[in-house]
């Protein structure tokens, strides 16, 4: 032992200290592999938020000589509710800060400083890991609606309010390499025909826009069953198609990542394209990033007390349904 011998209020305020600054440094070390399937804002301190969703494609009109406006009341918008979260604490028994009282130092204290870091990265990854709650029950309500009123995944979508005949929801053709080859170019030509129209008014010259314009930028999200498959179609050259060992060219080769997560239905996969970093199928309305709880009271009187307790609260966040069209669910049988 060298040096002032230290009080155990200071060596409280010292682990104090190195937790917070581990945390801190784990909270923004840590991107989450599912952060481009969402796209996340800050919404400040309300009860629930309101995105407007017209807007990500507004019509180019000709000039009539006044500037045309949109009320918030005719404006379609998708409303998130926010919910209160937090991670189960952790309690440090006292005689561990005495013990590190003892050795004048808080090397003993290091596993305790490791766990509350992985707090940071459960409470940083938890938003986007409910993502995929709402991707697998994107064919019912389960979780609320699109703006158009019908479900995530549905055969009935539009850009509107109501319902229409585009669809995002494709039956598959089995779980051979072929067959997924097959479903995922049917895939891809879906996210390529989306479309908004304009010119309302007149239904006789109404006009298509495409909803996905250049490259696309694709994520298979699948369950571990057919993740070597998957790594498969995006890296080999060429695929066999029938039984005679006859094969294609892999036109599929280096255009996707894959994300690998267990799924209820281990045969149903999706295609996410995550191009636009404003415009995603879900949407993480967060209200408040929580912080980490830590003892309050006058550092000395902490000694009385059988454990510290250590803790991250006070999140508060909302997940919904945001664009149909950047995303389409293969079921299989």
């Amino acid at each position: 032992m060298s040096g002032t011998q230290k009080s155990f209020g200071q060596i409280v305020e010292d682990f104090n200290q190195t937790a917070i600054t581990n945390f801190n440094k784990q909270y923004e070390s840590l991107e989450p592999e599912l952060a481009g399937l969402a796209f996340k804002y800050n919404s400040g301190n309300v009860a629930q938020s309101n995105i407007f969703i017209n807007h990500l494609f507004s019509t180019v009109l000709d000039w009539k000589g006044t500037q045309p406006y949109k009320s918030i009341d005719d404006v379609t918008k998708q409303s998130i509710v926010h919910k209160e979260k937090c991670i189960e604490g952790l309690e440090i028994p006292n005689r561990e800060f005495k013990r590190a009282q003892s050795a004048n130092n808080i090397t003993g204290l290091d596993m305790y400083i490791k766990s509350i870091g992985a707090q940071a990265k459960q409470a940083k990854d938890a938003p986007f890991e409910e993502v995929l709650d709402l991707l697998e029950a994107g064919a019912s309500d389960t979780y609320g609606t699109c703006f158009d009123n019908q479900n995530m995944f549905d055969t009935t979508h539009a850009f509107d309010s109501s319902a229409g005949s585009q669809s995002n929801l494709l039956t598959g053709a089995g779980a051979t390499l072929a067959q997924l080859s097959s479903d995922m170019k049917r895939a891809v030509a879906a996210l390529r025909g989306f479309y908004y129209s304009v010119d309302k008014a007149d239904s006789a010259n109404k006009k298509k826009r495409m909803l996905n314009k250049g490259n696309l930028n694709l994520v298979v999200v699948c369950d571990p069953s057919l993740s070597s498959l998957f790594d498969d179609l995006r890296t080999i050259e060429n695929i066999v198609v029938d039984s005679n060992g006859g094969s294609q060219t892999n036109s599929l080769r280096n255009t996707f990542s894959v994300v690998v997560r267990p799924m209820t239905d281990t045969n149903d996969w999706y295609v996410i394209d995550t191009s636009d970093p404003l415009v995603r199928p879900i949407m993480i309305s967060m209200e408040d990033e929580g912080k980490l709880i830590t003892p309050q009271d006058n550092p000395e009187a902490l000694a009385n007390l059988q454990a510290l307790r250590y803790a991250y609260n006070q999140m508060s966040y909302g997940l919904a349904y945001g664009a149909w069209w950047k995303a389409v669910k293969v079921s299989n049988a």
